[in-house]
């Protein structure tokens, strides 16, 4: 039997550094078997030198399986006790980290509930997570929506459902405006300074990001539309993008992106902007345009149905936040964007303007509500 496990023991085996001196499930079963053949914990150290086990963690294991036959299992009721999750700890989290019925927002964070409780935020999202088997959903950021803004959104999409058939939906050309800034808004929750030092030890450039107060920013307009986009248009410096200026501007040139796309048989698409509901735009694109959605069809308050908003743009600044060196003057911001902008894959923006018609869907089940929490 002996020299059975020997040729055991000689049997190669992976060798992780991450998890070194760690016990996995396969370790504990072949400490197991090794025990089971009549090895002592001398013998099975002896014989992995390269995974740096403790001689008191396998002398543990070798006596657990003694004890009660499984290496893997442990005796019920041993280890050290709870103390943060607690029974009354359970109790007092359960209440406090979930709104109260017919009262919404009345949830605590968990460093609220940790102060209150007296216990880590480590045990509470462990109690959350562990003992009352909840899920953690992140917050999405959406418009004000008043009473009367849903109903026209709910009456407008519905309304656009029955106009803007599936194949019909693939003839929008679909525009908007976005300004781009030098120094985009950074979020620091994931993005972290790793040192062996203490914080006052660190190079102030490793934990610092600057951004100017009022950083200089340019305004475009574009459209796209299944299976092509337009040109990017830089607003220049100054300009104010109103009625007037739109309709000389600005409109002449996304028709003729919409051409060069569509041909003639298409839906120029513009949101509720007041220069695009203006009376001026609205004549001009009657009179240029063969089909447009006018002012009264385009639900209000609506980022969330127009593919530009929901989509493209947020693809061009995610793109924008990956761009290595980053431009310093607004001449080289528009050389930057124009690169992105060219580089838009079209798969992406296809499968954007195929999810219109599914959000405005949404939106009518929504009551005129919110939905993209909910996609």
């Amino acid at each position: 039997m002996i020299k059975s496990a020997e040729r055991t023991l000689q049997q190669p085996l992976e060798f992780d550094q991450e998890n070194m001196g760690k016990f996995s499930f396969e370790d504990k079963m072949r400490i197991q078997t090794l025990c089971e053949q009549g090895l002592g914990y001398k013998r099975i150290l002896k014989a992995y030198p390269e995974k740096q086990w403790k001689a008191d963690s396998v002398k543990t294991i070798c006596r657990r399986f003694q004890r009660t036959g499984s290496a893997v299992n442990r005796q019920v009721g041993s280890g050290r006790p709870k103390s943060a999750r607690s029974e009354d700890n359970i109790d007092r989290v359960s209440q406090l980290i979930c709104s109260q019925e017919d009262q919404p927002g009345t949830s605590k964070s968990t460093r609220e509930i940790a102060q209150e409780v007296g216990i880590s935020q480590f045990s509470v999202r462990q109690i959350a997570k562990k003992d009352l088997k909840l899920r953690c959903f992140k917050r999405t950021v959406a418009q004000v929506l008043s009473a009367a803004t849903k109903q026209k959104r709910l009456e407008r999409c519905r309304a656009l459902l029955k106009r803007i058939t599936v194949p019909r939906s693939k003839r929008v050309f679909f525009t908007d405006e976005k300004a781009f800034y030098l120094d985009p808004p950074v979020s620091t929750q994931n993005n972290r300074v790793w040192a062996s030092s203490r914080k006052t030890d660190v190079a102030a450039e490793r934990l610092l990001i600057q951004r100017s107060k009022f950083s200089q920013h340019v305004m475009v307009s574009a459209g796209v539309c299944y299976g092509g986009k337009g040109k990017l248009h830089f607003v220049p410096d100054g300009s104010k993008i109103n009625a007037e200026y739109y309709s000389a501007n600005l409109l002449p040139f996304l028709l003729e992106d919409c051409q060069n796309c569509l041909q003639h048989d298409f839906i120029f698409q513009q949101d509720g902007a007041p220069a695009h509901t203006a009376r001026h735009t609205q004549e001009w694109l009657a009179s240029n345009s063969p089909d447009f959605v006018t002012k009264d069809e385009w639900p209000p308050n609506s980022p969330d149905l127009n593919p530009l908003d929901y989509c493209v743009w947020g693809m061009m600044l995610a793109a924008y936040q990956k761009y290595r060196p980053k431009p310093t003057t607004k001449a080289k911001l528009k050389v930057v964007l124009q690169t992105i902008w060219d580089s838009l894959s079209q798969d992406s923006i296809n499968k954007a303007i195929l999810a219109f018609r599914k959000r405005l869907r949404a939106c009518v089940k929504a009551d005129g509500g919110h939905f993209e929490h909910v996609l």
